[in-house]
């Protein structure tokens, strides 16, 4: 384990944080408890850079982090907020590991995606939902949009930037950038 990576790990943290607490946008306007943010952009990034371990301990410190500067969802958020992160960087990042193109890419951010989805939608309809009152049927109307949409935005951003910053996360100089 190299100072470089765990330097690089902790900046991409401290971006997620600073995204988690600056840009927060409702959705789904039925939950607007729901809220995008690109906080998973950073997670993605490092979990590409530095690898799948990396990437995961990333969206947890994140998601400790933003809730210990005082998320506003409380444990229930913060088990939520984790276990997404957690699952988005793990899926994505062992099928980047193992097939790094840019086809490779796509497929490990498309099952990241559709892997955070799913546990997020079984997280919320048992577990989220009937911790506040909430119907656990309501999840198929907005846990699930919320999830798909939130996904989509940030797996195409990562899409479109990790190939022109990851010289600068690699630590190699870049012949983009003068």
């Amino acid at each position: 384990m190299k100072l470089r990576d765990l330097l690089t790990a902790a900046l991409l943290m401290a971006a997620g944080v600073v995204l988690n607490m600056v840009l927060r946008i409702p959705l789904i306007p039925s939950a607007p408890f729901l809220e995008y943010s690109p906080a998973d952009v950073p997670t993605l990034l490092g979990t590409f850079a530095l690898g799948p371990v990396f990437g995961m301990l990333i969206g947890l410190g994140r998601a400790v982090l933003h809730f210990a500067l005082g998320s506003t969802g409380g444990p229930v958020g913060l088990v939520m907020d984790a276990a997404s992160s957690v699952m988005l960087a793990g899926v994505a990042g062992l099928i980047y590991l193992g097939w790094k193109t840019r086809g490779g890419a796509a497929v490990a951010l498309l099952c990241g995606s559709l892997a955070m989805t799913a546990v997020v939608v079984a997280l919320n309809y048992f577990w989220a939902f009937p911790a506040f009152g909430a119907p656990a049927q309501l999840v198929w109307t907005t846990a699930l949009p919320f999830n798909l949409i939130k996904s989509a935005i940030n797996v195409t951003i990562v899409f479109l930037l990790y190939k022109p910053l990851s010289a600068i996360l690699h630590g190699r100089k870049s012949n983009t950038i003068k």
